[in-house]
């Protein structure tokens, strides 16, 4: 019975480590592109706008993990304020929450954006959700609120996007 119940414990670790190895690791520094809408409120330095006029957003970033639930993740975002493109290049701060199917997660984004001549910087604040698609794949979906630090005024910009994430 000793030799049977060993038996039993040597191959339910074996089946166990064959296939954690097997799996890449969802923790592991993530690649992902986005496609969504940006939707900017005010007028900066001269730039005529409506409030709220949207605008297509893409962009792309990466995902590093620190630990299991803060991640650090550099992106950029290409967008528009009306006839003029605009370049957000952040560093989000994120805290991850695990749920059953879903990483629910939070964060700040301070950066800096380019639109015409004029560099400024940003600080924002984020929240989202990811789904893990298939072993290697994450579905994303974002939303990001950032205030533009201008001389005279402030500019803000609403990012909603979603992608997919790709683990290494």
């Amino acid at each position: 019975m000793k030799k049977l119940s060993l038996l039993l414990i040597f191959s339910w670790l074996l089946v166990s480590f064959s296939t954690a190895s097997a799996q890449p690791n969802r923790r592991s520094v993530g690649l992902g592109v986005s496609l969504g809408a940006a939707f900017p409120q005010g007028n900066p330095n001269d730039i005529q706008i409506d409030d709220w006029d949207a605008s297509l957003g893409w962009g792309f970033h990466v995902n590093i993990p620190l630990i299991g639930t803060f991640h650090l993740t550099p992106s950029a975002e290409l967008y528009r304020f009306d006839k003029i493109n605009a370049t957000d290049v952040s560093l989000a701060f994120k805290f991850i929450v695990p749920a059953l199917m879903v990483d629910l997660y939070v964060g700040v984004a301070p950066g800096l954006t380019t639109y015409g001549d004029n560099t400024n910087f940003h600080i924002g604040g984020l929240g989202g959700l990811s789904f893990n698609l298939f072993s290697n794949l994450d579905l994303f979906a974002e939303c990001k609120y950032k205030i533009i630090i201008l001389d005279d005024s402030n500019t803000r910009v609403l990012h909603t996007n979603a992608g997919i994430l790709f683990h290494f």
